[in-house]
């Protein structure tokens, strides 16, 4: 007789889940316990990154903002009445002392000229008849001193004529640079008339104003350097400071005189005055690592000896593109360039030195001799 295999299957299957679930209440849980929490380490504290500063001697300069100008100028004029019959310079040209500009129309005044010459010779004929009839008794005093007044007033004649034939010809007073020429040829001038500009830019100079409280670090006939618009530095000499102060600024004129033996210039440009001050001991840093404390003091974080950071206040000694230049830390000082605003004042830190960057020139030169030994047999 044969058995049916389905019901006995499934009482085995059953009874082995019974088994399994009897072993899993009876066999104890391991429970891992939760570790207790490390203490930390009482020596371990925030790290921050150090460099270290010594300090130069250095020359701060007064900075006064200004611009170029030169150290004369003249608007010539006409002296006479008469058109313009010759240009013979032209606006931007150099001119020289008692060159020749242009011309006016000097009319009918040569002819007049010849005319009061030859009446100053006839006044010394008859003088000189006189002359000789008081010699003879001939004449009295009274006649002698009329032909005289007659002679002087036929030379005051001619040298008036003289004077008005020389202002025809409008010529430079010193050498310079011509600019803004008022009339053109065939313009009519007429007596006080502006004919042209000339400017003298040997000597050159740089004016500016220079605040109150900088008055007393700037005297005259103390050297300075003036920079123009275009880099260039000029040493010269401080020849002015007003006595009296800019109203709305209070501010006083300085001016710089340059010696400019090109005699070439361009007046109202952007320059400086670089007024010399006192040497100073001071370093070179980003602006960045200036910060200022509770009170409002301008200063630096740096670390001791024991590395507690300390703040310590600084002044301002000279700025410029690079960074700026400061005074009062100790020499050599170890700032802190990266962590300074994690860190106050005593606190205790890990400081770690920033790295000395190779030099280009350096990393090179070790680079040839590198090669040069490699090739070598």
């Amino acid at each position: 007789m044969q058995l049916n295999r389905g019901p006995i299957i499934a009482l085995v299957a059953t009874a082995l889940i019974i088994i399994w679930m009897m072993s899993s209440v009876l066999t104890p849980t391991t429970i891992e316990q939760p570790k207790a929490p490390v203490a930390p380490n009482s020596e371990s504290y925030f790290s921050v990154q150090v460099e270290r500063f010594e300090s130069q001697t250095i020359v701060p300069e007064l900075n006064i903002y200004g611009q170029t100008k030169p150290n004369r100028i003249v608007h010539l004029t006409g002296e006479i009445e008469g058109k313009v019959t010759k240009i013979l310079a032209r606006e931007g040209s150099f001119v020289k002392k008692g060159q020749l500009i242009l011309e006016i129309d000097p009319q009918d005044k040569p002819q007049k000229l010849k005319q009061a010459r030859s009446l100053v010779k006839q006044r010394e004929l008859e003088y000189k008849a006189n002359e000789k009839l008081i010699d003879q008794g001939l004449q009295n005093q009274t006649r002698l001193a009329e032909s005289e007044a007659l002679l002087e007033s036929a030379k005051a004649q001619v040298k008036a004529l003289e004077v008005a034939l020389e202002a025809t010809n409008i010529r430079a007073p010193f050498d310079g640079v011509l600019e803004n020429r008022n009339v053109e040829l065939g313009s009519f001038v007429r007596k006080g008339n502006k004919i042209i500009t000339l400017m003298d830019f040997n000597p050159f100079l740089i004016s500016g104003y220079v605040a109150e409280k900088d008055l007393p670090k700037v005297k005259v006939g103390q050297k300075a350097r003036g920079k123009t618009l275009d880099g260039k530095l000029h040493t010269g000499i401080i020849r002015y400071v007003s006595s009296q102060a800019y109203q709305s600024s209070r501010t006083f004129l300085v001016e710089l005189e340059i010696s400019n033996p090109s005699e070439r210039q361009i007046n109202g440009v952007t320059a400086e005055i670089l007024v010399p001050l006192k040497k100073s001991n001071a370093i070179l840093v980003s602006p960045a690592l200036l910060a200022l404390n509770e009170k409002g003091i301008l200063g630096a974080k740096h670390v001791d000896q024991d590395n507690h950071v300390i703040f310590s206040p600084v002044e301002l000694i000279k700025a410029q593109s690079n960074g700026v230049w400061i005074s009062g830390l100790p020499n050599p000082v170890d700032l802190i360039i990266t962590g300074q605003s994690f860190v106050s004042a005593g606190e205790k830190v890990t400081p770690v030195l920033k790295k000395k960057a190779v030099k280009a020139d350096l990393l090179e030169a070790n680079t040839s001799n590198a090669d040069m030994t490699a090739e070598a047999p």
